[in-house]
Parts: structure tokens; C-alpha cells; sequence
């Protein structure tokens, strides 16, 4: 595990994605090197107090999030096993890229909800669980999908699957 400090990373601008999602976690340390390992994310900075983890910048493909340890009175990180109100989607550039990442997140510690599928051509899709609570898709979606592709898709399915 690797040792974070705020004076890990070099002296740099916070350079976060517009839309900059906070996680909060039991273990941010734990947790960071979880999506470090299975998800290929990088670390931007950590900001310490003591030995808890505050803050953390990392980074995946072009956007940015944060990791934090839960602190009473003002954040809470999820159950595990519980209910979630917001998932994240990874969208990745093929769908070899959705097996490979499922794979790798699953064998280092996530719980598969729904394995790789293609939901129809052009469009695969996975969810896992990560071993701190939040819920994860990785997608890749074909540059020639449409909106109302995604839909027609999804009628299809509410007249099968569904019922």
C-alpha cells in the first residue's frame, strides 16, 4: 500500500473534470488503491489529517473524482450490501475493454452484478459492486449508436425481460 501524504503528489493546479464526483468510503486508503488496481485510476493528490485520508484527487480516462474517508456528522459511505442512490458509468473505448475491466475489478475484490453483455450491436454493458459500496457500470457504446437506438432497445426489453 502506498503511503499518501499532501505532499505526494507534485506541486500542481487542482485540474478536475467539470463534473467532479465525491466518494466516500470506510477506508480511503484502501479504497484508492482498489481503483488504482482495478479500475487503472491514477492518483492526482491526497490531502491527509492525521492518518485519515480527507481528500483525494484521482484520475480515470478524462475525468476526475475524489475519495475520502467518512466523517461523522457530515458524510456517510455506503453499506456494501445495501441500497445506493447514485451509480458511475466508465465509459470505455471497446467492448474488450468492458471484459477486461470487469474482469480485473471482480478478481481484485467487486462483486458482479451483471457480467458483460452485449445488449445489442454496438452497446456492451457490466455493473459490479466495488468492496466499498458504490456501484459501477463500464459501457462502450459504438460511435454510430443513437438515442433512439438505445431506446428501441430498451422497448424490446421492457416487452420481454421485464415482465
Amino acid at each position: 500500500m502506498e503511503t499518501y501524504r499532501s505532499d505526494h503528489a507534485e506541486e500542481t493546479t487542482m485540474q478536475n473534470s467539470t463534473l467532479h464526483p465525491n466518494l466516500t468510503v470506510t477506508d480511503a486508503r484502501a479504497a484508492i488503491d482498489y481503483y488504482v488496481a482495478a479500475f487503472g485510476a491514477e492518483v492526482i493528490d491526497a490531502i491527509t489529517a492525521g492518518e485519515a485520508i480527507i481528500h483525494s484527487d484521482l484520475s480515470l480516462g478524462g475525468s476526475t473524482f475524489t475519495v475520502a474517508t467518512a466523517f461523522a456528522g457530515s458524510s456517510v459511505a455506503p453499506d456494501p450490501a445495501g441500497f445506493v442512490p447514485v451509480s458511475f458509468t466508465v465509459n470505455l473505448s471497446s467492448a474488450d475493454d468492458v471484459d477486461a475491466t470487469f474482469a480485473r475489478a471482480v478478481a481484485a475484490g467487486a462483486t458482479a452484478v451483471a457480467e458483460p453483455v452485449d445488449w445489442f450491436e454496438g452497446f456492451r454493458q457490466s455493473e459490479l459492486r466495488c468492496p466499498f459500496g458504490h456501484r459501477w457500470f463500464f459501457v462502450h457504446v459504438a460511435p454510430e449508436i443513437t438515442a433512439a437506438d438505445v431506446q428501441r432497445a430498451s422497448d424490446a426489453w421492457m416487452a420481454t425481460d421485464a415482465s
